[in-house]
């Protein structure tokens, strides 16, 4: 039974279940529905191009969450980012919501492809965990299957824990991404809580290993550190230099977008920290040097980047606002309702007659492709 059935208490023998309760406009919601659906049924290998179906069909109407989108890939390319780009960095989030759908129903399954990590990257892990005085953190960009990195560590014999945002009175949808996350085996530590710093603490303090995501700070409240990245200020957390400067190591890891066969990963070198440097420059170098890592694997693959939320004083939109007014200017109206409404249709449709029937799934991809206007909206 799945994490929405049985929350909702739906017996998984009745009629197919209803969809998550969502607010007006709420897109993520309409599409965790679908991908939760689909999942079972849609074999593994072809996840990615439904990912990309469905990410096609979202930026067929404008939306915050394609001008979002819109923004970020524009300003990583360095470039006015074209529908495909957007498709493609919405198709990457839609693929991570069917790893954590695959990780919740069955662990066994998502993790059945190649995870391709060179033998060194493991080893590099390994001596940093002897070395480190407590534990390590491995600092991850918001790019490519991060809970499938997770957990596979986690199978590789690691002590493995993840910080993660959630409200502070999860909806249905939330819970449903907690309980994904959760599935990988690794210990999740919920962001700027009161007991936050002590459940990281615990797992370092364990040899273990701490997955944070150090690419945008989500803190309205705190400064953050100020690095260069993108050709611009952006605000980084503080959290792995405090760390840094007790002794624990940190060290930059990536992954890649999963494909029909399998998904990559890597492990860098541990990055310095100048204890002989006064508190906030030491701070501020060794946040720079992070940042540079996560510009360049960026770089390298703008199309694997998946955030589009909104962010506390959103850098993306603050580059926009300074520098390419040009951008905004090709921003359309929104209409979150009607793209929420487009795939909830588009769910009625495709799994109404195809639930009892994946051998369809297996001999050609469920949805039409169509073509797009090279410009958003």
């Amino acid at each position: 039974m799945t994490f929405r059935e049985t929350a909702a208490g739906i017996d998984q023998r009745g009629t197919n279940p209803r969809p998550f309760p969502r607010e007006h406009g709420d897109i993520q919601t309409a599409v965790v529905t679908l991908v939760d659906r689909l999942a079972p049924i849609v074999p593994v290998a072809h996840q990615g191009h439904v990912a990309r179906e469905i990410a096609s069909l979202i930026a067929r109407l404008p939306s915050a969450m394609g001008n979002n989108m819109f923004l970020r890939q524009s300003i990583i390319r360095r470039s006015t980012a074209t529908s495909d780009n957007v498709i493609d960095g919405l198709a990457a989030w839609v693929t991570v919501l069917f790893d954590l759908a695959n990780l919740q129903q069955d662990r066994g399954r998502a993790l059945g492809l190649e995870a391709r990590i060179p033998g060194d990257a493991l080893d590099r892990l390994a001596r940093a965990l002897s070395e480190s005085r407590n534990g390590c953190i491995i600092a991850v960009p918001h790019i490519g299957s991060l809970e499938l990195f997770a957990a596979h560590l986690k199978d590789c014999g690691f002590n493995v824990g993840f910080v993660y945002s959630i409200g502070r009175r999860p909806t249905p949808t939330e819970q449903w991404i907690y309980a994904g996350r959760s599935a990988t085996g690794a210990t999740p530590i919920a962001f700027a809580r009161r007991n936050t710093g002590a459940e990281i603490a615990r797992v370092l303090q364990n040899k273990g290993v701490v997955f944070m995501v150090v690419d945008v700070y989500p803190s309205a409240i705190y400064a953050g550190i100020t690095v260069k990245t993108h050709d611009s200020e952006f605000r980084y957390p503080p959290g792995p230099a405090r760390y840094a400067r007790t002794g624990t190591l940190v060290l930059p890891g990536f992954a890649s977008c999963r494909d029909a066969t399998g998904f990559s990963m890597n492990i860098l070198a541990p990055i310095a920290y100048r204890t002989s440097m006064l508190v906030q420059a030491a701070a501020a170098e060794f946040t720079q040097e992070v940042a540079a890592h996560v510009d360049g694997f960026t770089a390298e693959q703008p199309g694997a980047y998946w955030l589009w939320h909104p962010i506390p004083n959103d850098p993306y939109l603050a580059i926009a606002e300074r520098r390419r007014p040009d951008l905004l200017t090709a921003l359309a109206p929104t209409d979150d309702e009607a793209v929420a409404l487009a795939v909830e249709a588009a769910d009625a449709r495709w799994t109404a007659s195809d639930l009892t029937d994946p051998v369809r799934w297996t001999e050609a991809p469920p949805l039409a492709s169509s073509a797009l206007p090279e410009t958003v909206g």
